[in-house]
């Protein structure tokens, strides 16, 4: 056991302040420890405090910068704060002054982008809009500021100096692929461009939701703001047409996405199964759970329980004796007009429905309850140009009218519109054999969409390629140092 330590008692004459002070210096292994309780004189600790804060005060950024903490500015609960008397009366008086109204929402771009914080995909989607507006967003070149220039400038301030947004100008720079202020051929239409954003958004956000989400809220945001600072007054009805439109792009994509995947639905299939036209790229039957029951039954039952007396008695007659036949099948654009989904009684006659078997058991017999929809001819605008079609078509004139299951009807809406492959048959039944095509009630095509890789002629001073000309050792023509009949005179002098 060890025995416990004894310090030496001090002398009699000796003080404590007489003592002498040894220094140990700790062992090159040992880590050294900043001691915490050092005193630190006061004017060094303000010093040091004043340099650790960064960042520039509201007042240096400029008026209509965005405070660091009010975050990006497309928060659900954002608002922009209320504007001081001056900055109303320079909005009112100089900034959105300009009788031309392409200049006055160039400016309102320009503030747009110092009010908010657009990061990531939101810049991306920002300049895609502005594009198919006739906007032109890319870097001017040669456009460059001196930075002598802008230091007595506040922030925002440089952000204008800054800025690259062209409305009708720099038509040389940017391929004539924008807006030059023909007035003729453009027109000012804030509706117009955001149903074309919302028509082509799938490249961009590939549909997913919260992507989707951002991009419709971005041009809500933008749209609120022209109507909040008065920026186009004279277009006050078309920036809220544009702002319900955004609205029906909300409700009309997650619609869009069910509705493909639900079709066929069980009463098509039965009917592409029962006449042999139905083929596997038809369809893409990802999560579609198809019932298994003989496509005969499934179809005579269906058309027997929701109330069409006199196609049931055709249908039944020439079904069971096999000479039912597809006379006809066209492609055909059309739209919706009225939507008639199945009422209580019928849904519950579809959910009583009982099967027997051979052996006397019965089961469910699990057919969804079937509406019918009514369509009118209609085009979908695209950049393609379409060939002449045929003057008979599938409806001859007439409203079409086609069968779906329930599920399907619950996400369709008057005015969307879509591309059918259609097959009609001797009894006069008309069927959905495939989907070519599907868009909103907003659906809008804008040509601007076909001058996104549009690149003006120039002349090409290369001389053309001949039969003289050749290559040798795969060099190219311009790389090589001269034609082999050159070098044979210059081999034989």
């Amino acid at each position: 056991m060890a025995s416990p330590v004894v310090a030496p008692e001090p002398l009699s004459g000796d003080s404590p302040s007489a003592r002498p002070v040894i220094q140990i210096e700790p062992p090159a292994w040992c880590p050294k420890i900043n001691n915490p309780h050092r005193d630190i004189p006061q004017e060094e600790e303000k010093k040091k405090k004043k340099r650790s804060r960064g960042g520039k005060s509201v007042a240096k950024r400029g008026p209509t910068a965005l405070p660091t903490d009010r975050g990006t500015g497309f928060e659900e609960y954002y608002a922009d704060p209320p504007m001081t008397p001056e900055e109303a009366r320079e909005e009112r008086e100089e900034i959105y002054a300009d009788t031309d109204s392409s200049r006055r929402i160039e400016s309102c771009i320009k503030r747009f982008r110092a009010r908010r914080r657009l990061q990531g995909d939101l810049t991306h989607y920002f300049s895609e809009y502005l594009f198919l507006g006739g906007i032109d967003t890319n870097p001017v070149p040669f456009s460059g500021n001196d930075p002598r220039d802008l230091k007595g400038l506040t922030t925002a301030e440089q952000n204008d100096a800054k800025a690259s947004t062209i409305v009708g100008a720099g038509v040389e720079a940017s391929e004539n692929k924008f807006y030059t202020g023909d007035r003729e051929n453009w027109s000012v239409d804030f509706a117009g461009v955001a149903a074309g954003f919302f028509s082509c958004m799938a490249p961009l956000t590939g549909l997913v939701p919260d992507a989707t989400e951002n991009a419709i809220a971005l041009v809500e945001n933008f749209l609120r703001y022209v109507l909040q600072h008065d920026v186009c007054p004279e277009y006050e009805g078309d920036v809220k047409t544009a702002l319900q439109v955004c609205e029906n792009a909300r409700e009309e994509i997650p619609m869009l996405l069910r509705l493909k995947a639900a079709l066929p639905g069980h009463f098509n299939l039965a009917a592409a199964d029962l006449f042999g036209v139905r083929e596997s790229q038809d369809w893409s039957f990802h999560g579609f759970k198809e019932t298994g029951k003989d496509p005969k039954v499934s179809l005579l039952t269906s058309l027997a329980l929701m109330d069409e007396p006199e196609m049931f008695k055709k249908m039944l007659t020439r079904v069971c004796d096999g000479s039912a036949r597809v006379i006809r099948q066209l492609e055909c654009t059309v739209e919706i007009v009225e939507i008639h989904r199945p009422d209580a009684d019928i849904t519950q006659r579809f959910k009583c429905l009982r099967l027997t078997e051979n052996d006397g058991t019965t089961s469910l017999f699990g057919l969804s309850a079937v509406g019918k929809v009514k369509f009118k001819p209609a085009t979908i605008e695209d950049g393609w140009v379409q060939p002449p079609r045929p003057s008979h078509s599938v409806h001859d004139g007439r409203d079409l009218t086609l069968y779906f299951d329930d599920e399907i009807l619950a996400n369709m809406k008057p005015g969307m519109k879509m591309t059918w492959e259609i097959c009609e048959l001797d009894t006069g039944l008309k069927f959905v054999k495939t989907l070519r095509a599907l868009e909103p009630t907003y659906y809008t095509f804008l040509p601007q969409q076909l001058m996104r890789y549009f690149k003006s002629p120039r002349p090409n001073e290369r001389p053309a390629r001949s039969v003289h000309d050749h290559q040798l050792d795969g060099a190219d023509i311009d790389g090589a140092e001269g034609s082999v009949a050159e070098r044979d005179v210059e081999t034989k002098e």
